[in-house]
């Protein structure tokens, strides 16, 4: 299985570019978030910090639940809404945030990745549709086992 190739934005706090800019801060963002046409007149909600020091490892527990709630009732919930999610790196080790950017924002107060670092919405035209994951690789739910395609919906 080949590795996901990554692009920078850079998040200010209350903005994010393709250039870094005064006060902003790197983050690596999934490629294909970025690739392709992007879908005008999105929103996106991004939990993050402009803080350099603002890091989780991936390993963590915390980010394992955020990326596990993600895949069970996260993106099912979204639907057809959503446009693209990803993890913000700022290395090999260190998650930094997430992003999910949505046709509308009506769900964004369910994102499980606010429990890292909270979360800020803006309105975006940056980022391109990217199918959602079939469902995880190597995690279980439930004590069921995997691969099995996707988690089931929560309802």
């Amino acid at each position: 299985m080949g590795e996901t190739a990554s692009r920078e934005l850079f998040w200010d706090g209350a903005e994010l570019r393709l250039e870094r800019g005064a006060g902003s801060r790197r983050l690596e963002v999934d490629s294909r978030c970025l690739e392709g046409n992007a879908v005008g007149g999105c929103f996106a909600n991004v939990c993050a910090l402009a803080d350099e020091q603002a890091r989780i490892p991936f390993d963590q527990p915390e980010v394992q639940e955020a990326r596990r709630a993600a895949l069970a009732w996260w993106i099912p919930l979204l639907g057809d809404a959503l446009v693209c999610l990803s993890t913000f790196s700022v290395d090999g080790v260190h998650c930094a945030g997430a992003i999910t950017v949505a046709r509308h924002p009506g769900l964004f107060d369910h994102d499980p990745f606010t429990r890292l670092f909270g979360a800020t919405m803006l309105r975006t035209d940056l980022f391109s549709a990217v199918a959602a994951p079939p469902g995880p690789l190597i995690e279980r739910v439930a004590g069921a086992p995997w691969p099995g395609g996707r988690f089931p919906a929560s309802g």
